[in-house]
């Protein structure tokens, strides 16, 4: 009883005091009900100002923290200089769609350019493949969340997997005619017509040194035998870093505008190629130098041939059915008309090529047919196979995120290196099993034994889960 009447008196002496509150307001000033409307004290005092037709200035509110506004969804991510073709391989976060739209359109235009890239047309015959799609939650989840462009699974003369982003998720529209760069995989691809070169007369062996080629006299890798380069092995970390495309000295990069003249150029240099010498005892550096170099030794070697040799090989041996397109550095002097004898001599062909995701497959069956068919060509396979070296470093793990900004991929889970191929991939043990790797996740797996070839197209590296989609399938031939 008593608890009720303290609350009744507590109500009235409230109600009260409002009304003394709005009867007391009336005998105030203008400035004193200003200061309050400034203040915010209260809606009362709003009024009151209104009332008195006082124009006082808006109430102060207190500051709060901001919340840190999140990125925008459709806001493109430039890293690096304005212009650069890829995403750098240890972004933390995944991109968001319209930064990875925004690099591989940037990276698509290089295609178009005349004066950078050789041209070679499809076949008339082109190697078709047979489907027996199946279908998996995983790869649903891959394509709809991740960086992935495109997947491929191969299978004994079976296409078994084959996916796309749902259409939609990203502004560009991805097809079996869209194009993707292979960036190092070209590498492999570049020592697979070096082995048709050697097959074809143009080039003695693996063993053949690097002599009677003016453009490389005075630099370290002229007098070398081939495997030296084919194996990463030519010494040349006082010229470029080991995975760098920027001379030390310079910085200039090796590829793109900067590269005009190619190797030539880079031979006049003394702060680049010009009067150097190997390093004693070398061990293992992947180097994108020496990659071009081998595919500038390649056009020098088969000559004014060059363009029916490489046409035979992709239209005819490959069998493919889309354009490819060569990556070629800009000549020296710059001219509506690019010819083959100047790229030649010039140096300014490079190891990467432009391709779609079925034509990569073709190059990728061709590879495995030569292999086991013990052609000439397959026998150069496994001359280089045999001749691997040890990469040199720690190998990663499937089971875990070895680095801080991703997904392990195959190339750091191969323990060997040969001829332009990784291999020795752990958990592979004791499989003929040759990779193919590129910059932003693009890869390419082949078991040779079992006839399983995986070909995955990306917008980075390390956001695609290359356990599930690459590894499961070479090691147990579905994904588990």
């Amino acid at each position: 009883m008593n608890f009720c009447i303290r609350v009744v008196c507590l109500l009235s002496a409230s109600l009260i005091a409002t009304h003394a509150l709005s009867q007391d307001i009336s005998g105030w000033s203008d400035k004193t009900v200003c200061r309050l409307v400034q203040t915010n004290s209260g809606e009362v005092y709003i009024e009151e100002a209104s009332s008195r037709g006082l124009e006082c200035k808006a109430p102060i509110k207190t500051s709060k923290a901001k919340p840190k506004p999140k990125p925008k969804p459709n806001k493109i991510t430039i890293f690096g200089s304005f212009g650069d073709t890829q995403i750098p391989n240890n972004t933390k976060l995944q991109p968001n769609d319209a930064t990875i739209t925004y690099y591989h359109r940037q990276n698509d235009l290089i295609r178009l350019q005349v004066n950078r890239t050789y041209k070679v047309d499809p076949s008339s015959n082109p190697v078709e493949f047979v489907k027996k799609i199946e279908h998996h939650r995983v790869i649903d989840r891959e394509m709809t969340t991740t960086t992935a462009f495109s997947y491929l699974y191969y299978e004994d003369g079976l296409v078994i997997y084959d996916a796309m982003p749902p259409e939609g998720r990203f502004s560009m529209v991805l097809d079996n005619s869209s194009y993707f760069s292979s960036h190092s995989m070209g590498k492999s691809i570049t020592s697979y017509i070096i082995g048709h070169a050697i097959c074809e007369g143009y080039i003695g062996s693996i063993d053949a040194p690097i002599v009677d080629w003016p453009l490389m006299e005075n630099t370290l890798y002229y007098g070398q035998p081939l495997i030296k380069l084919l194996n990463m092995t030519a010494g040349d970390t006082e010229v470029i870093r080991r995975g760098e495309g920027n001379f030390i000295k310079t910085g200039r990069n090796i590829h793109g505008g900067e590269a005009a003249g190619g190797l030539s150029a880079f031979a006049k240099n003394p702060r680049e190629l010009a009067n150097t010498k190997p390093i004693s005892s070398p061990k293992f550096s992947y180097s994108n130098l020496t990659a071009d170099v081998l595919f500038n030794y390649m056009m020098h070697r088969v000559g004014l041939d060059f363009d029916s040799f490489i046409t035979n090989f992709y239209q005819n041996k490959v069998g493919i059915k889309h354009p490819i397109y060569l990556e070629m550095n800009p000549l020296e002097n710059r001219s509506e008309f690019v010819s083959t004898e100047d790229r030649i001599k010039q140096g300014v062909g490079r190891y990467g090529v432009s391709a779609t995701r079925y034509d990569y497959l073709r190059i990728a069956k061709a590879m495995m047919d030569d292999w086991q068919n013990d052609t000439c060509e397959g026998e150069y396979l496994k001359s280089i196979y045999d001749r691997r070296v040890s990469a040199n470093r720690r190998v990663a793990s499937w089971d875990k995120k070895t680095r801080r900004w991703g997904e392990p991929d195959f190339e750091l889970a191969s323990k060997k290196y040969g001829g332009q191929f990784w291999s020795d991939v752990a958990g592979l043990s004791g499989r003929n099993v040759l990779v193919m790797n590129g910059a932003n996740g693009q890869t390419i797996a082949m078991d040779m034994d079992r006839s399983r070839i995986v070909v995955i197209s990306a917008g980075t590296a390390h956001h695609v889960n290359q356990k599930k989609l690459g590894y499961e399938p070479i090691k147990y031939g579905r994904i588990r």
